[in-house]
């Protein structure tokens, strides 16, 4: 199904930001600050603090995770031939009283 396809997609998009971040967060910043730019004047003269730069490689580390998990997650439910519906094993049924 399409959904699955971009749902995969995303998480290994999402592995690969965070590849970036976590690796080189400087350089990631930069990009991000010169997608930024095209609507800002001199984005390009931002120098980011120490702080935020320790935050992105710390979210980078988690988009690591969360990509390398959702994938994880993904691949074994396609295994399983499992597409996310739990149906239940016998019909419900409904008792009311009509007194």
């Amino acid at each position: 199904m399409v959904c699955d396809k971009l749902r995969r997609l995303s998480y290994g998009w999402l592995l690969v930001q965070g590849l970036l971040a976590a690796a080189s967060p400087k350089r990631s910043i930069d990009l991000n600050a010169k997608l930024w730019g095209l609507a800002f004047e001199n984005a390009d003269e931002l120098e980011p603090k120490p702080w935020y730069v320790r935050s992105v490689r710390a979210a980078g580390v988690g988009m690591l995770a969360a990509g390398g998990v959702g994938l994880l997650l993904e691949e074994r439910a396609s295994e399983d031939g499992d597409d996310g519906v739990d149906e239940p094993d016998e019909p419900i049924t409904v008792e009311t009283d009509d007194a």
